[in-house]
């Protein structure tokens, strides 16, 4: 793991966002008001802006089978919205729904620099327990978790190494061989599964736009679900581990030029 450490450090790392996430048994007692203060419990810590989504239907990794459903929950309890609480130098958002709960990093003008795994798990720990705190007080239910997730976001933009996707097999390994010239567009997806954490690694790619900007870019997103086989104490080791497996398949899908040339890696 020493060797993985020191070959996945990167002086212009391409991660665009991370994404922790918590699936959890429904609180259907969660009502509008009590987003409101769970607001007030993150606002004065610069979580000033709030913003209102549709939820997210959960996809639960199922075995065998390979893949993964998403489950819709039909029940006499009326659909709430999922509320975005977005950190006022744009890095960090902070998402609650029914049965979720998740924690953004994401890069932005203001504070361009990736923090490091560590750093965003520490905020994510901190803000989880207050979140399942401040649900227990509220009276409202328990936070019981049924699944964990974790994503990596990755681009790399035009001109950084690639002009036209006829370059895919300078960038990705398992593209050296095949016959990119004339694509206008590409979409590849593939999973793993991974005993470990009684789960899958889900890895996709594609060519997109990326925005305000307008610019091309191919993004790699990285995601692993599952669930540890143990007590809600393994949530620290689950989230590394899945942290691990992200790496090693980072680093097997990338080109050495890629990762030394563009991001610099350094030896």
């Amino acid at each position: 793991m020493a060797t993985l450490q020191k070959r996945l450090d990167f002086a212009r790392p391409p991660v665009e966002e991370v994404v922790l996430s918590v699936l959890f048994n429904p609180l259907d007692r969660l009502l509008a008001p009590h987003l409101g203060e769970i607001w007030q419990e993150f606002k004065r810590d610069g979580f000033v802006h709030i913003v209102e989504q549709p939820p997210v239907a959960p996809a639960v990794e199922i075995f065998p089978i390979p893949g993964q459903e998403a489950q819709f929950r039909i029940g006499n309890v009326p659909d709430l919205a999922r509320i975005l609480f977005i950190h006022k130098t744009d890095t960090e958002i902070i998402q609650v729904q029914r049965d979720r709960f998740t924690f953004n990093w994401r890069k932005a003008s203001l504070d361009p620099v990736y923090p490091g795994f560590s750093a965003i798990y520490e905020k994510f720990e901190g803000v989880y327990t207050r979140f399942t705190q401040t649900v227990k007080n509220m009276q409202i239910g328990e936070v019981t978790p049924s699944q964990y997730e974790l994503t990596y976001i990755d681009q790399l933009r035009h001109g950084e190494g690639w002009d036209t996707l006829a370059d895919l097999g300078k960038i990705y390994n398992m593209f050296v061989d095949a016959p990119w010239v004339g694509a206008e567009s590409v979409d590849f997806h593939a999973s793993f599964p991974v005993a470990d954490l009684h789960g899958r690694l889900h890895v996709s790619m594609g060519n997109r736009i990326k925005m305000p900007e307008q610019t091309q870019t191919l993004q790699t997103d990285f995601t692993v679900r599952g669930f540890p086989e143990g007590t809600e104490d393994a949530v620290i080791a689950w989230f590394k581990s899945a942290r691990d497996q992200i790496r090693e398949k980072f680093a097997s899908m990338f080109s050495d030029d890629i990762q030394t040339r563009i991001w610099g890696r350094k030896e």
